[in-house]
């Protein structure tokens, strides 16, 4: 019997999910862009704009996912030089990992644990030199790493026993995975027009952490399409918003969607898998106005 996976990819906004039903999802994965996606050069800071996409979105999430479904989510506390209303234009860290943390308690999402991304040690993030080099007072470090929260909707939900047995982890995966601290590298920023491409190993790990096979993952932050990579490797079925319209090359080469057939590097690992990819214009579409 062939093994079907299906992955629909829709190109709007996650704000309101309105092509994914209630308590249809079994494990999201996601990494919300930068603050300073939204705002421009000179734009005083306001951060509230941007908190309120981000809790429409996971008040979203909280609304597919099934009880005892998993939220992973991915943040870092970024450095930004738009300055505060009144206030000198230095650098200053938002603290986007406790704020949000703080957003999925209020909606009810418990957490369950904290991993570290080591993101590489030989990285550049910002440069070796920032502030008052080379005299004390103002010393910035150097950012090589993020926060993976593992996040539980509460509630109990039934495993079919075979697609739990085909899931199972090895020995090696297992003694891996649980490390607090996972060292894994950037990938290369060939994919032109996306400066964070997500390592395709990040929700790898996760999903074989925290979903089963045949399950539905989900990416309401989808950018250059790495979830849904794994997602086809992996034998899950997987549902990606993307906003920006101008990702859809970028997608499309990185699910191998630009070649006349898929690649045998991103297919499953089941000898008689097939994958069913579409990239689609969601209901909801707005861009976010922060002006």
């Amino acid at each position: 019997m062939t093994f079907k996976t299906v992955h629909r990819i829709y190109i709007g906004n996650a704000r309101r999910m309105e092509e994914v039903p209630d308590e249809s999802v079994h494990c999201v994965i996601t990494s919300p862009p930068y603050v300073t996606t939204y705002m421009h050069e000179g734009q005083a800071f306001d951060y509230k704009p941007y908190r309120e996409m981000v809790r429409d979105v996971f008040r979203e999430v909280w609304r597919v996912l099934v009880p005892d479904g998993r939220f992973c989510l991915n943040v870092a506390d970024i450095r930004t030089k738009y300055f505060y209303a009144g206030e000198d234009n230095g650098l200053y860290r938002v603290p986007l990992s406790s704020d949000l943390l703080m957003l999925c308690h209020e909606l009810g999402f418990r957490l369950l644990d904290v991993f570290i991304w080591n993101k590489g040690f030989n990285r550049n993030f910002g440069g070796p030199l920032l502030g008052s080099y080379p005299y004390p007072a103002t010393l910035y470090n150097n950012v090589y790493f993020e926060y993976i929260f593992i996040l539980k909707k509460p509630g109990k939900r039934r495993v079919d026993p075979e697609a739990k047995e085909k899931s199972k982890l090895s020995r090696e995966e297992w003694k891996e995975y649980v490390q607090r601290i996972w060292r894994i590298e950037t990938e290369t920023e060939w994919f032109q027009g996306h400066e964070a491409v997500f390592p395709v190993e990040v929700p790898k790990r996760l999903i074989r952490m925290y979903s089963f096979v045949g399950d539905t993952v989900l990416d309401p932050f989808l950018g250059s399409g790495t979830t849904t990579l794994a997602a086809m490797q992996l034998g899950r079925n997987s549902i990606g918003y993307e906003i920006n319209e101008e990702l859809i090359p970028v997608i499309k080469r990185r699910l191998g969607l630009d070649q006349p057939s898929l690649p045998l590097s991103l297919l499953p690992e089941e000898a008689e898998a097939e994958v069913d990819v579409k990239i689609e214009f969601a209901r909801f579409r707005e861009r976010e106005a922060m002006e």
